[in-house]
C-alpha cells in the first residue's frame, strides 16, 4: 500500500493566501454585542442541502469535507486525518479523524460520512469520479474506482460533499438543520439574509478566537460598498472593484485584494451561424480592449487577462501561449476573410445572418454589466451589434441547459475544488455544461486529453497534457478571457489575522482576532 500525505500535493497557488489584514486601533473596551464577529458577502442561504448552499456551508467554516485546502494549495486533513492509496491505483482510504464529534455531540464515523458522500455524488465535480463502490469499513472510507482517477483527494473537497450528522435528516429525506464539524455551528437564522453562528468547542483543530458570528447576505454591490464606507460590517467579502478608493479613503475599512482564479470570460455558441468559423471568436477576442477595461472599470490593470488563468495559477498557465492581442484592424481583416459583409448600417452580415447576439451576464456582479456595455461599443468597431442582458445567476446556466445561449460573460472559478482539471472537463468536454461554451467541435479531442490526465499519475506525462489543453482553448477559443479576477474583501480597522483564501473554500474566520 502506497502512502499518500495529507500535505505531499505540490502547491498550485503561487504566493497565495497570506494577505494579513491588522490594523491598530484606539478604543475602549468593547460591549458584549462588540465582540461579535460581522460578517457580509452577496450569498443569500437559499436552502439546507449541500448540493445548493454547501459553498456557503464551507465558506462560513460550518461544515468541512474529508479532505481541506490550505490557503497556499496544500491538501490536508479534515474529517479524514489521513488517506492512503492501494497499488491498484483504483482503491482509496481515507481514515476519519478520531474522537470527532458533530455539533449536536454525536461522534463522527466514517458509515455517516460514506452517506452524505453518496448523496453528493450527483455534484458538478463528485459526479466525474468513475465511481465502482463506496463504502464504511470500521473507522476507514473506502472508495474504489473502476479506472484510475488520480485526483480524487482534490475532488472530496467539494462543497457539495461536506459531512453532516445522520440527524441533520428529516423524515422526508431532506436536510432539515445544518449539523456539521467545523468550528461554528449555526445557532439562529433570519430567513435567507443572516446567521448566527457560535464558536463549536468541541472542535478537532485550534479553536476560533472568536466565540461569535453574525453573517449577513447583502445581493445589492452598491449597498455593500455603503455599508464598508459606514463601517457596519467587520469584513465584507466581494466588494465592488470601483468602490475601493472611496471605501479605503473612509476610514472605517480598508480593501484587501489578491488574483485568484476566478475569471471573468466570455463563452460562445458555437453552434450558432455567429460564432460557428474560430475566427469569428477570434475577432471578437481581438476586439476586446482588456487593458483599457481593467484600468478603466475594475481599477486593477494587471487583471487584463493575457490567456485563460493567471500566472498565479503555476500548473496551469502557459507562458509560451502567445497573448490575447487588442487588434481591431486585424479583427475586421478575420471578419473579411470569413465573409462576414458590412451592412448600411455598419454591422456585418453573412448567408443571411446578422454579426448580433444577445449576452447574458450575472446582476449581482455588478461590474459584468458595466464590462458588457463597453464590449458594446468595442465590438461595434468591427461590425458586431451585442445586447447586454442581465438576470440571475442561475439565468446562465439556465439558458447553457436549455440551448439559447448565444454569447455569456460570468466569472467563473477554474478551482471548485484544488486541480482545475475538475472544471476543465465539465466546461470543455460536454456538449452541455452548467458554466461553459454550446456547440464547439472540439469537445471529442479536449476529452481525449482530459482522459489521459486524470488516469494519469506520472506529473511529467501531466505536465505534458496541461500544455495541450491550455494550448487548444487558446487557439479555439470556445470561451476567451476578459479579467482575472481581484477577490476584494473590505476588513475593519479592529480585525486581526485576517487570511484571504485564494480558492474561496473557507473565509478563515478561525484565525480573526478583534482589537
Amino acid at each position: 500500500m502506497k502512502s499518500c500525505s495529507t500535505v505531499s500535493r505540490r502547491a498550485t497557488l503561487r504566493a497565495a493566501g497570506t494577505a494579513t489584514a491588522a490594523y491598530a486601533i484606539g478604543t475602549p473596551a468593547l460591549a458584549a454585542e462588540g465582540r461579535v464577529l460581522r460578517v457580509a458577502s452577496p450569498w443569500e442561504w437559499t436552502s439546507n442541502e449541500p448540493s445548493d448552499t454547501g459553498y456557503l456551508m464551507s465558506r462560513l467554516q460550518v461544515a468541512e469535507t474529508l479532505v481541506l485546502v490550505e490557503p497556499d494549495g496544500r491538501l490536508v486533513g479534515g474529517v479524514a486525518e489521513s488517506w492512503t492509496i492501494d497499488e491498484d491505483k483504483l482503491t482509496w482510504r481515507f481514515r476519519i479523524r478520531p474522537g470527532m464529534s458533530f455539533h449536536d455531540g454525536t461522534p463522527v464515523t466514517a458509515h455517516a460520512a460514506a452517506s452524505c458522500l453518496r448523496r453528493a455524488m450527483e455534484g458538478e465535480s463528485m459526479q466525474q469520479i468513475p465511481l465502482e463502490s463506496l463504502d464504511a469499513r470500521g473507522d476507514v472510507v473506502v472508495i474504489r474506482t473502476r479506472t484510475p482517477f488520480s485526483h480524487l483527494p482534490a475532488v472530496l473537497v467539494d462543497y457539495a460533499s461536506v459531512i453532516l450528522a445522520p440527524s441533520s435528516w428529516g423524515a422526508n429525506g431532506k436536510v432539515s438543520r445544518v449539523v456539521a464539524t467545523g468550528p461554528f455551528r449555526i445557532a439562529g437564522q433570519e430567513g435567507k439574509t443572516i446567521l448566527e453562528l457560535a464558536r463549536f468547542d468541541r472542535y478537532w483543530g485550534a479553536a476560533p478566537q472568536v466565540e461569535r458570528v453574525r453573517y449577513t447576505a447583502i445581493a445589492s454591490g452598491d449597498t455593500r460598498t455603503n455599508v464598508a464606507v459606514a463601517g457596519d460590517q467587520d469584513v465584507i467579502f466581494t466588494t465592488v472593484p470601483a468602490a475601493t478608493q472611496r471605501i479605503d479613503a473612509a476610514g472605517q475599512m480598508k480593501v484587501e485584494s489578491m488574483t485568484i482564479p476566478r475569471v471573468r470570460v466570455l463563452a460562445f455558441n458555437s453552434g450558432i451561424p455567429q460564432f460557428s468559423d474560430v475566427r469569428v471568436r477570434r475577432a471578437i477576442s481581438m476586439a476586446l480592449d482588456r487593458r483599457g477595461i481593467a484600468a478603466g472599470i475594475l481599477r486593477h490593470p494587471g487583471s487584463a487577462a493575457t490567456q485563460l488563468l493567471p500566472a498565479s495559477v503555476l500548473d496551469w498557465h502557459d507562458a509560451s501561449l502567445q497573448p490575447y492581442a487588442h487588434d481591431v484592424a486585424g479583427a475586421n481583416a478575420l471578419l473579411d476573410a470569413a465573409g462576414w459583409a458590412r451592412g448600411a448600417d455598419g454591422i456585418r452580415w453573412r448567408q443571411g445572418t446578422r454579426l448580433a447576439a444577445t449576452m447574458l451576464t450575472i446582476a449581482n456582479r455588478p461590474e459584468l454589466t458595466v464590462m458588457g456595455t463597453a464590449m458594446q461599443a468595442q465590438l461595434r468597431a468591427i461590425g458586431m451589434e451585442l445586447a447586454v442582458e442581465p438576470g440571475p445567476s442561475s439565468a446562465v446556466p439556465a439558458a447553457i441547459q436549455a440551448g439559447r445561449m448565444q454569447m455569456t460573460m460570468f466569472a467563473r472559478t477554474y478551482v471548485n475544488v484544488p486541480e482545475v482539471i475538475a472544471s476543465i472537463v465539465p466546461d470543455f468536454t460536454r456538449e452541455r455544461s452548467t458554466w461553459g461554451s454550446l456547440g464547439w467541435d472540439g469537445r471529442d479531442r479536449m476529452k481525449v486529453l482530459t482522459d489521459d490526465y486524470v488516469e494519469s499519475f506520472d506529473p511529467v506525462r501531466k505536465a505534458s497534457l496541461r500544455k495541450d489543453m491550455l494550448r487548444l482553448i487558446h487557439e479555439e477559443m470556445p470561451v476567451t478571457a476578459v479579467s482575472w479576477f481581484e477577490h476584494t474583501v473590505a476588513v475593519h480597522r479592529r480585525v486581526r489575522g485576517l487570511a484571504i483564501d485564494p480558492f474561496e473554500m473557507r473565509y478563515m474566520l478561525h484565525g480573526v482576532t478583534l482589537a
